[in-house]
């Protein structure tokens, strides 16, 4: 047997959103005190207890003080007698008015009524004695029959009675009262909801019988609800109204439910009533007992959005209903075929607007969490997006899809979206002049230049011509694939190629109406009747115009209607919707989803002809693709800029574009087609810009500099540096001029140096190699900047180690070195020193050098950790310092200083180090220098080196090598004595070369001379150096005697000048002082007289030289009064002394005899005459001698 259906809940549907309190107002004192209790509601100090039992503080508890005589609280009306559909409606506490002023009064008649009135109703109650007395002993009556009533009524477990004195000043006791009322509402909420929750276990355990009725459940659930509204418990009536649609969901799904009538079928179903539970009665809910589905379910949903936006959680109920409009519109998809035609479509587009209205009207990100607003954008933008989508399915089905633009978002939108299944495709409209507007209709133009890129997307799933031929009531029929070959139709996936094949295929020659059909029942009457039923299928124009019709008379909203009306109404509410959900996504830090949006509002900008609003917002979907790598969606997008940016003369940003279209992978774009765009860039830069263009081409053209060390250079230096340049054109492409910006790395001030290419380059697709010079750098760390090509009017530029968008969001324009997206650590490829000292050129001898004599002066030029290569060396002299500006120099290594350089303990060998490096690594040095591979120091010969003006260029092999130049010079001395040679014959000649030549290390003095007479001139060796501080050298000179002064010593200057570095740009200068001094100092003394006027004179010679000497004759010439002894012509005596072999800074002494001759002699006076016969009074000596002369000195 069934369960009988409660009472239809039409009465409980219209719930009072209060609590009532009855007023039982026995004595008629209610409106004496009526102010001051309304006046304290709602109560703000409330405790009730949940569905958990426990107890909650409710900020505002809404009460209603009805009185007992009022027509809602009488008992006995129809619908009304059970306790689960009216229960909840009843007073939650009874507060009894009473006043007596005589215990007898009260004894006999108040008592008696009171406890009638107590005894009554299963409810809670409380007394409120008023005493309107104003004596004392009134009040003193007052008070007697107060404590009567309270020791009548009150207990110990509870007080149930409250004094009220309207006369008295205490104002307490409304306070007092409002916690009596909580406590009784309290009492009764708890009774109430346990009596509800035990008849809601009993339908439930029940629900599953095959009697079970859901209706009885609902109201009694529904029933609890209300309860907890009223009360102000909202988490407890949501959890109800929750696990109320979690069993209707059970129940409709169960495999043997009762199936009733879906419903949506009422005229303005169509509009979502997901937010109006108003909307409907609640008696259709269960009219026989029945619920039906589209209505319930959006009434549940209603219910559960109040509560929600009642506690402040508009964002919880976007969420819900993006969710529920999902799952409805799946349900609907189920029973498409039962509702009107596109229903779903119109109902969804409804809802979504519906509910995003109402949830931004109530949201307040001042009162949430940061995740929570950005999680509400989302959904917002979820929502319209949805309802865009369900927009553009209805344009397309009415033939507004050329208005579509067929990208990449809305085709994989719409091509997963099928067309509606009606079970009959509307019919014909009855104005003909629908179908010629739809036929009139053309497809668009395919786009010119590089719109040619874009490919054209499906926006469909199937052909919309096939969908409505089959469900044409005249072909719904007989099997349709055997009457009609739709297969012929056109199988392109959209709309707009339909009108190509929009003309009727005739039927096959089986299907032909005048042709017999075969069959057991071909030639019956209602076959025949069939056949000449059946209308050729529908052309595009026809399934359109009809959609059109049947949408336009169907759809209740207003908004809707006018949007479908025209091209123009469609575009402005599509571009409604698109913005409204790119501007949620972007609130929702979903950029890439905003700004896809944004390319579709820029595709209405652009069929309208607004180009520069369209430029700019498909500049920042063009930046979205790039930035993410998305290259087969870019190209879709970048071709329709390019199309703006040229219409609008911004040659900048086309040919930006372009530069994009060149970096993309070459998948997407032709080989053919790329020629053609670095073309149209070539021929924009030589002649069809008004203004130059800076273009930054970093995805196209990329640069390193070539592997291994940093280029070292020194401050002043200039120099190359190789560069590799990866071309991404795809044709060779002639730069007018290239140039590259370095950056230091250390300071910011210093700013960028630009260095230009040798040669204006012509960069191959693929690797370049491009050489760089270099002006001279202040000292630092230098890494690659930017590399910036010039053709025509046009520059390029690309910047280093970096990966930049397609247009950055970020950073200066192009022009700037700043335009950087993602900086990569960079490497050092140039590195300039500090100023130091470059090159060190010393003399080889300082001192010891002869007066008169052509003497080797050796100079030592060092490089120190730089390369002297291509240096010249300019001398000059200073005065009475001959020099030959024409004649041969000699050049040799230092092998001192080389060997000194490979020693453990050298601390300056830096430069040595270097050509030791190339030395083991097996260099080879110039050929051209007398060098053969590797130089071999102990056997090689120095080198011949012509010398032009007193200039002289080192060879290349010395340029990391210490080495030393010997060059001659002669000296003239200070004495006019000493300005010229005697006529002595060994002495005309110029003396030869010296043999050997000393060397000197870097850190010591000179230690020793070795000279020698070859005509091989200067040659230094490993032991020379040994040889020469042991053994000194010998040469060839004279001396001439100054009485008994020493000789004179003299310094001479010798300038040097060296050219070196890149381009001989540096130069070193040091004036260099050179000692002259004469072979020996002289001194005389008388050693032994005789009493016949003769002498022996000694002649004491010192060297002055760092070399053994050998005096092979000597004579002395006398002044007049004196004269030798025996005649022996001024040779010493004896004369075997000679030749006298003297050592280096020793002294010798050779003796003359003399005799005085008295005819020539002068008295008291004696002079010397010493080459320039300079006459020296001496006091303690008389000089004998004129002139001495040292004949010859050899080698010994």
């Amino acid at each position: 047997m069934a369960t009988p259906p409660l009472p239809q809940p039409a009465v409980a549907k219209k719930s009072p959103e209060r609590l009532i309190v009855a007023i039982e107002d026995v004595n008629d004192l209610w409106e004496s005190i009526r102010g001051n209790l309304e006046a304290r509601v709602p109560f703000k100090k409330a405790s009730l207890n949940n569905k958990a039992r426990n107890l909650v503080l409710v900020d505002k508890l809404v009460v209603e003080f009805v009185q007992t005589t009022d027509a809602r609280l009488r008992r006995g009306l129809p619908g009304e007698q059970s306790l689960l559909s009216y229960g909840f409606r009843r007073p939650y506490a009874w507060l009894i008015v009473v006043t007596c002023d005589d215990l007898d009064e009260y004894k006999n008649l108040l008592k008696p009524r009171l406890k009638t009135i107590v005894q009554a109703e299963d409810h809670e109650w409380f007394i409120v004695f008023v005493s309107k007395a104003t004596t004392d002993s009134a009040v003193k009556i007052s008070k007697r029959v107060y404590s009567r009533i309270e020791g009548d009524f009150s207990s110990k477990k509870r007080e149930r009675c409250c004094k009220v004195d309207l006369h008295g000043p205490d104002t307490s006791v409304w306070e007092e009262i409002e916690l009596k009322i909580v406590e009784c509402i309290r009492y009764s909420l708890d009774r109430r909801v346990q009596y509800y929750e035990e008849e809601v276990r009993k339908l439930s355990e029940n629900r599953f019988m095959p009697a079970w009725n859901f209706c009885n459940f609902f109201t009694v659930k529904e029933s609890l609800a209300f309860m907890f509204e009223m009360a102000n418990l909202r988490e407890d009536a949501l959890r109800e109204y929750d696990e109320l649609e979690q069993i209707y969901s059970e129940t409709v799904n169960a495999p043997h439910a009762n199936t009733s009538a879906f419903g949506g079928l009422d005229a303005g179903d169509d509009c979502a009533a997901l937010l109006d539970g108003t909307r409907k009665p609640v008696s259709q809910f269960a009219a026989d007992g029945t619920v039906r589905e589209f209505d319930f379910r959006q009434y549940l949903f209603s219910r559960q959005a109040s509560l929600l936006f009642n506690l402040l959680r508009p964002a919880e109920v976007s969420g819900r209903g993006h969710s529920f409009i999902i799952l409805f519109a799946k349900i609907l998809t189920q029973h498409e075929k039962d509702l009107p035609f596109c229903m779903r479509e119109i109902w969804v587009i409804t809802a979504c607007l519906a509910l995003v209205k109402a949830t931004s009207r109530r949201f307040s990100a001042a009162i949430v969490t940061p995740d929570t607003v950005k999680d509400f954008y989302r959904l917002q933008g979820d929502l319209y997006s949805y309802a865009r989508t369900k927009l553009m399915r209805l344009a397309d089905l009415i033939g507004y899809g050329h208005n579509i633009e067929t990208s990449p978002c809305n085709s994989a939108a719409l091509s997963m979206l099928p067309w509606p299944r009606p079970a009959v495709w509307p019919a014909l409209p009855p104005d003909i002049s629908r179908v010629q507007a739809k036929e009139q209709i053309s497809p668009p133009k395919l786009s010119e230049g590089l719109g040619r890129l874009r490919k054209q997307l499906s926006l469909s799933p199937t052909v919309l011509l096939r969908e409505a031929n089959r469900r044409r009531a005249s072909l719904s029929v007989g099997n349709l694939a055997e009457m009609l070959d739709l297969s012929r139709l056109s199988l392109k996936e959209s709309p707009a190629a339909d009108a190509a094949d929009s003309a009727p295929a005739p039927l096959p020659p089986s299907t032909l109406p005048d042709e017999p059909i075969s069959g057991a029942h071909s030639s019956s009457p209602e076959v025949l009747q069939k056949q000449n039923s059946i209308e050729p299928p529908m052309k595009l124009p026809e399934v359109q115009a009809a959609a059109e019709h049947a949408l336009l008379t169907s759809i209740s909203d207003e908004t809707l209607r006018m949007a479908l009306s025209s091209v123009e109404g469609f575009e402005d509410f599509f571009l409604e919707l698109t913005r409204a959900a790119a501007d949620n996504f972007h609130r929702s830090w979903r950029k890439r989803h905003g700004v896809v949006l944004d390319g579709e509002v820029a595709a209405v900008h652009y069929r309208r002809g607004a180009l520069d609003a369209a430029a700019k917002l498909y500049e920042k979907v063009c930046a979205l693709y790039g930035s993410e790598g998305w290259h087969a969606l870019l190209v879709q997008v970048l071709p329709r800029l390019s199309e703006c940016q040229k219409k609008l003369s911004d040659w900048a940003g086309y040919l930006s574009s372009c530069i994009k279209l060149l970096s993309l992978d070459p998948g997407p774009i032709s080989n053919e087609d790329r020629s053609s765009i670095q073309a149209e860039i070539v021929k924009l830069a030589h002649g069809g810009l008004p203004v130059p263009v800076s273009l930054d081409v970093s995805t196209l053209i990329t640069f390193a500099a070539r592997g291994g060390p940093p280029l070292e250079l020194c401050e002043g230096d200039p120099g190359t540096l190789m560069v590799t340049v990866w071309s991404g054109f795809p044709d060779d492409i002639i730069m007018d001029s290239l140039s590259l910006t370095l950056v230091t790395t250390f300071t910011a001030d210093e700013g960028t140096k630009v260095v230009k290419s040798v040669d204006a380059p012509v960069l191959q697709p693929g690797k370049n190699r491009v050489l760089m010079t270099l002006p001279p750098q202040k000292p630092g760390s230098y890494v690659l900047g930017v590399l910036t090509g010039h053709i025509g009017q046009v520059k390029l530029r690309s910047h280093t180690y970096c990966t930049t968008s397609a247009a950055s969001s970020k950073g200066g324009p192009p022009d700037s070195d700043d335009y950087l997206s993602n900086e990569k650590p960079l490497r050092t490829v140039l590195e300039v020193a500090k100023p130091r000292a470059l090159v060190e050129i010393k003399p080889a001898i300082t001192k010891g050098l002869l007066f008169g004599e052509p003497q080797w002066v050796g100079l030592i030029v060092r490089p120190l950790n730089y390369s002297l290569e291509g240096a010249r060396v300019h001398i000059s002299t200073g005065p009475n310092l001959q020099f030959l500006s024409d004649q041969t120099a000699l050049l040799e290594v230092s092998k001192p200083l080389l060997a000194e350089a490979n020693a453990p303990s050298s601390t300056d060998i830096d430069g040595m180090k270097t050509f030791h490096n190339m030395l083991e690594n097996g260099d080879s040095l110039n050929t051209d220098d007398n060098v053969n591979g590797i130089l071999d120091y102990d056997t090689d010969m120095p080198q011949h080196l012509l010398m032009k003006d007193g200039s002289v260029e080192l060879p290349d092999w010395a340029r990391m090598v210490a080495s030393v130049l010997w060059v001659q010079v002669k000296a003239d001395s200070d004495d006019t004595l000493c300005s010229h040679f005697s006529g002595d014959p060994h002495l005309s000649s110029p003396p030869p070369s010296p043999k050997k030549v000393p060397l000197m290390s870097p850190d010591s003095q000179i230690k020793g001379l070795t000279t020698a007479s070859s005509a091989n001139g200067p040659h230094a060796t490993a032991d020379s150096l040994h040889e020469s501080l042991q053994h000194g050298t010998t040469g060839q000179g004279h001396v001439l005697p100054n009485g008994s002064l020493v000789s004179r010593f003299g310094m001479k200057t010798l300038k040097v000048k060296m050219e070196f570095g890149v381009s001989r740009s540096r130069l070193y200068e040091r004036t260099i002082a050179l000692q002259f001094t004469h072979p020996f100092r002289i001194s005389t003394r008388i050693v032994s007289r005789g009493n016949d006027g003769r002498f022996l004179l000694q002649i004491t010679l010192n060297s002055q030289l760092a070399a053994a000497v050998t005096i092979q004759s000597a004579n002395l010439l006398l002044q007049p009064g004196f004269a030798h002894v025996n005649n022996h012509e001024g040779h010493p005596t004896p004369a075997w002394l000679l030749p006298l072999s003297v050592s280096a800074s020793s002294e010798c002494a050779l003796l003359f005899a003399i005799r005085s001759d008295p005819v020539t002699a002068k008295d008291g006076e004696y002079e010397v005459d010493y080459h320039a016969a300079r006459r020296v009074n001496r006091s303690s000596n008389r000089i004998l001698a004129k002139y001495f002369s040292v004949r010859q000195l050899s080698e010994p």
